[in-house]
């Protein structure tokens, strides 16, 4: 099994616990959105034998002290140690962040937005771009767009690659694309939600690298 769909078993099995604004806790389920840095989540990872303890950095102290409990009695119950991490952070393993980031049930979090600015940040750079331009001006790579909302893919956005196809698409509008249609919208096959390899910071470039050798091999035969 590789690193990548074990990351999505470890996110599909886990418990999640989002705390409110007086304290208390609800179970969710794991759904791609994006976690606000006001938010606490206490994660139950069973294959890890761990409870992550997710808070916000501008999370309510009522917040952050119920969490710390929540995460304090499950790791006692279920005799897990209990890792704390404050979110945004740089110092967050990419595997940890995944659990944050797939997550949340649409009642507590809206949908991603979609930048329609006419300037954006490249992919793999972070160069500042006018919109009408497909290829960055300081790297020289071609601006990947998401198949779903054909939206240009921009510096920090979270990627999935299709496994069967190898098209890419932002994260949240591929899992909301799935869980609409159940296939990919590129290949038309059908595709279950751990067919989306997650593309992270640490493996971006070799991934793209590998699908302009891909195509430079068709174009050779």
């Amino acid at each position: 099994m590789s690193r990548m769909f074990s990351n999505l078993f470890r996110i599909n099995l886990a418990e999640y616990y989002l705390i409110d604004e007086i304290g208390n806790f609800v179970r969710i389920s794991p759904r791609p959105k994006i976690l606000f840095d006001s938010d606490a989540l206490v994660i139950v990872s069973s294959l890890d034998q761990k409870i992550y303890n997710f808070t916000g950095i501008n999370a309510i102290d009522k917040k952050q002290a119920a969490a710390e409990q929540l995460a304090k009695n499950l790791g006692i119950r279920l005799g897990f140690s209990v890792e704390k991490i404050k979110y945004p952070a740089e110092n967050i393993p990419p595997e940890h962040l995944q659990f944050i980031e797939y997550f949340a049930d649409e009642f507590y979090l809206p949908k991603m937005p979609v930048n329609t600015s006419p300037h954006y940040r490249c992919y793999f750079c972070e160069e500042l771009l006018v919109r009408s331009g497909n290829k960055c001006s300081r790297c020289g790579k071609e601006i990947p767009k998401c198949f779903v909302c054909d939206f240009p893919i921009l510096y920090g956005d979270m990627v999935g690659k299709c496994s069967l196809c190898g098209a890419v698409a932002h994260l949240v509008h591929f899992y909301e694309w799935l869980k609409a249609l159940g296939m990919c919208s590129n290949c038309n096959q059908k595709l279950h939600p751990e067919g989306i390899i997650p593309i992270i910071e640490d493996n971006k470039e070799a991934f793209f690298e590998e699908l302009i050798n891909e195509d430079l091999d068709d174009e050779n035969g």
